[in-house]
């Protein structure tokens, strides 16, 4: 979901991500990407296979006032990247650079992170579906 996702955001196709991204955060990325200069917005999208590390942020079961059960799950995600990016990106923050190859075929690419939160209803006859509540790529799309 999140190679998905984080391409769809890249071509900033957020008529495809109804299904797939709450409302609340479509209309924020809308203004967000808007924004975005084209080497940003082209460091959005992590593909399947250069996802590096995944990892769990938090794991939360609550409940709604109307008793309803829900379960949210926040995934940080590492992920190579060729945009053409700065050294150095907005906010001080240096991104790692990583080159294949030797000296005269070297590809430079950029080791970024990514924090999606996906949550579902597990309320009895509740579909089941997960919907991502929470998109952030820091120093990209802020």
């Amino acid at each position: 979901a999140f190679s998905v996702v984080s391409k769809l955001l890249s071509q900033h196709k957020l008529d495809l991500l109804d299904e797939l991204v709450s409302a609340e955060v479509l209309q924020v990325l809308k203004e967000k990407l808007s924004l975005l200069p084209d080497n940003h917005r082209d460091a959005l999208a992590a593909d399947i296979d250069a996802i590096m590390y995944t990892t769990e942020g938090d794991v939360r079961i609550y409940y709604d006032d109307d008793g309803r059960k829900f379960v949210s799950i926040l995934m940080r995600f590492w992920y190579l990247n060729g945009a053409n990016l700065p050294d150095e990106v907005p906010g001080e923050t240096k991104v790692f650079q990583i080159v294949f190859g030797d000296e005269s075929t070297k590809e430079k690419r950029h080791l970024l992170t990514a924090n999606y939160e996906f949550q579902r209803e597990f309320t009895e006859g509740a579909k089941p579906d997960w919907t991502i509540t929470r998109i952030e790529h820091p120093k990209l799309l802020e």
